[in-house]
Order: C-alpha cells, then structure tokens, then sequence
C-alpha cells in the first residue's frame, strides 16, 4: 500500500515537473502549465555568497543563471532518462 502511494507520488511529481525551465529575467525554476500557464517550482538562491565570489555583478548574476539552467537541464534529463518523458 505505502509503494503505491509512493509510486504514484512519483508519477505525479514527473508529470508535475515534465516541462520545466529557468526564468533568465528573475531567479526562478517554472513549469510550463499545460492550460499555458506556469507554476514555481523552485527559486535559485545563494546572491549573498555568489555576489561575493565574482568581480562584478554582472558575472555574480550569469553565474546564478547558469546554475538555474544547470538544475531546469538536470531535471528534465533525468525524466527523460527514468521515465521516457
């Protein structure tokens, strides 16, 4: 009984996280709703320290932006990779 609640907790979770991206104008991971809209799935955080580890801000912020589209690429390669999606 727990294994087919968690099971389905998976499957849900997939088809929850199945069309996700990073939002580059903000610091948010999004996905894509299939009535067109988009829920948040997750923020990237750490600016205090990622600010303090580059020269400039604008190298702390491309930085913060390739992470977000690290974890969005992760996400949905393992989905396609465990699940077919």
């Amino acid at each position: 009984m727990v294994a087919l609640k968690i099971n389905n907790m998976k499957k849900a979770a997939v088809e929850w996280l199945s069309n996700v991206y990073y939002d580059e104008f903000g610091t948010h991971i999004w996905n894509k709703e299939k009535d067109g809209g988009s829920q948040l799935v997750a923020d990237v955080r750490g600016w205090g320290r990622i600010q303090n580890e580059f020269k400039t801000q604008d190298e702390a912020a491309k930085f913060q932006d390739e992470v977000g589209k690290f974890i969005a690429e992760a996400i949905k390669e393992k989905i396609q990779r465990d699940y077919g999606k």
